[in-house]
């Protein structure tokens, strides 16, 4: 089997209205942008992925289409580490991390999904196997600012079945009226972001007033996020800390896993390399015994390699599923949880198929 074409699609969703303002990346949203990777063969089979699209989606679209399809044409899908392997060397020198590596990202989500498709078995099978039907979803709030509408959404995300949140805020406030409401429902978690603000000293600061929340982890607490070693000490203070999303070579993962600076990673499938890096990831932070419970915030082929590599190696998986509704989805409604659950797809690959009519109306490039 030989590669014959890859592509891009770039569609937009509307996020459904009704609710609070909503901001996403620091900016008022209400669409969110999804950059497909299309790769078709020669026996007929075509796999889907997604490169990460976030404000940044034409330069990726540009690097799929100019500098990584071409050097596809004829190769074999199947042989994915041959492939990716190459054009990791073949891209290095534009960058090792960023565009580059999200385009890549894509592309090996789809070479995956035909590896699936052509052997007639899931992702999550190729990776290892799982027992799983459903895999637990944490709602991932986005930012609101302002503590009535924080209770607000998190009432409703407990009402829909979630038993673990995480709020995008930096106020106190705001964070405390979130977990006086988890402490009503048992077992129930909560995660905050605040997406890499403080310094060290202003880190230290912040989070001593919430190690009495009993948080399950604390986001990127510190500017830069790949200060590793200051993530350390605020996690010394008494408080776990997560990172991951803004570490983008698997070089730097290994380190963070080594060193085990934090207690959760959060590696995200469509900027790291894809499925075939993710794995490697889980493999090294499963042998170190550091917790894995990767990023995925968006609603296409990345969210559901997300489940499929979680099922497979994760010890105790958690999805992340960003809270705001859509009002059309190209691959129908599998990205919304029952009872707080996601769905393990079963079919060949991702087991999740683009509806190619509502794809091509949503589409922007």
């Amino acid at each position: 089997m030989k590669i014959t074409s890859v592509s891009t699609v770039v569609y937009r969703q509307q996020l459904k209205p009704g609710g609070p303002p909503l901001k996403f990346a620091g900016e008022p949203r209400s669409t969110f942008e999804t950059l497909l990777v299309k790769v078709e063969t020669d026996a007929g089979i075509t796999g889907w992925g997604e490169a990460f699209p976030h404000r940044i989606w034409r330069a990726v679209k540009s690097l799929i289409e100019t500098l990584v399809a071409p050097a596809c044409i004829g190769a074999d899908p199947t042989a994915i580490a041959t492939l990716m392997n190459r054009l990791m060397r073949h891209t290095y020198g534009v960058g090792r991390a960023g565009p580059v590596m999200y385009a890549l990202s894509g592309l090996d989500i789809a070479l995956w999904d035909i590896l699936g498709k052509a052997a007639n078995l899931p992702v999550h099978k190729l990776l290892g196997g799982c027992a799983l039907d459903t895999l637990p979803a944490y709602a991932s709030l986005l930012k609101y600012g302002n503590v009535d509408n924080v209770a607000r959404v998190t009432e409703d995300a407990l009402g829909r079945g979630y038993h673990d949140l995480k709020v995008h805020e930096t106020g106190h406030d705001e964070i405390v009226a979130a977990a006086k409401l988890l402490r009503q429902k048992t077992g129930a978690g909560l995660m905050v972001d605040v997406n890499a603000p403080w310094t060290l000293q202003e880190a230290l600061a912040a989070s001593a007033p919430l190690r009495e929340l009993g948080l399950k982890w604390l986001e990127e607490p510190v500017w830069p996020p790949e200060d590793f070693r200051a993530a350390a000490e605020v996690r010394a203070i008494g408080i776990p800390v997560a990172i991951g999303e803004n570490v983008l070579t698997p070089t730097d993962f290994a380190r963070l896993i080594d060193g085990r600076f934090v207690d959760v990673i959060q590696p995200s499938v469509i900027k790291i390399g894809g499925i075939s890096v993710m794995r490697d990831i889980f493999v090294l932070a499963n042998q170190a015994s550091v917790a894995v419970v990767p990023h995925s915030a968006y609603f296409g082929p990345g969210l559901v390699a997300t489940a499929h590599v979680s099922a497979a190696l994760s010890r105790a998986p958690l999805i992340e599923r960003l809270y705001c509704d859509l009002s059309e989805s190209p691959f129908g409604d599998w990205y919304e949880p029952v009872d707080g659950h996601l769905a393990l797809p079963r079919g060949p690959g991702l087991g999740v198929e683009p509806d190619l009519a509502l794809l091509e109306k949503l589409q922007v490039a």
